[in-house]
């Protein structure tokens, strides 16, 4: 089961565990103070011996505040060794996650590359043949084909046509072309404009 800590919780964590071992710190200092301003003279001892009681009370006094600090800093100390385990393990994760990503994203860049240099030799073959077959026609024949027959001013028609706010059922009338392609056309030059902006 994977656990999903947000960054801003672990930080939250690790102020709130410094707060406290400053708030641990500061209370080891009251107490001490407190031993320093209040000693109890105890009767018929020397101050040598006063002295020392004091010491050996500190002592016992420091030890037991170290004790029960440590007692309650240890669980806490635990949790955020975990939480902080389990955050390396996540952004571990992510970066295998986006690693892979990257990778399969390269694959298709390639993939659609390859596709358009062959896309683009097609066309170029298409284009001379065409040229060819105008150059064998008849004078008036070439006429014909000329006639509004290179796809890619077609489609430039359409996208003008629809950037003038015309309907798919206008341009195709206008430029006698079916509605499907028409549509076709349009779609496909808005997701081409989308994937720009989106880069």
């Amino acid at each position: 089961m994977m656990l999903k800590v947000p960054t801003e919780l672990l930080v939250l964590l690790s102020l709130m565990i410094d707060l406290f071992l400053i708030f641990l710190l500061l209370l080891f200092i009251r107490r001490a103070n407190r031993l320093q301003r209040n000693p109890k003279p105890i009767q018929g001892t020397d101050l040598g011996d006063i002295a020392a009681q004091t010491r050996e009370k500190a002592q016992v006094m420091a030890r037991e505040v170290l004790t029960e600090a440590s007692e309650i800093i240890e669980p806490i100390l635990e949790a955020s060794k975990s939480a902080a385990m389990e955050f390396e393990r996540l952004v571990q994760e992510k970066q295998t996650l986006t690693r892979k990503l990257d990778q399969s994203l390269d694959s298709k860049i390639i993939s659609i590359n390859l596709l358009l240099s062959r896309a683009n030799t097609l066309y170029s073959q298409l284009e001379n043949q065409h040229k060819s077959l105008l150059n064998a026609l008849p004078k008036g024949g070439s006429a014909f084909f000329h006639k509004e027959t290179d796809l890619l001013d077609q489609q430039q028609r359409i996208i003008d046509l629809y950037y003038q706010k015309m309907d798919v059922d206008t341009i195709a009338e206008r430029l006698s072309i079916p509605r499907r392609e028409v549509s076709l056309v349009i779609d496909l030059k808005e997701k081409f404009i989308a994937m720009e902006k989106s880069r």
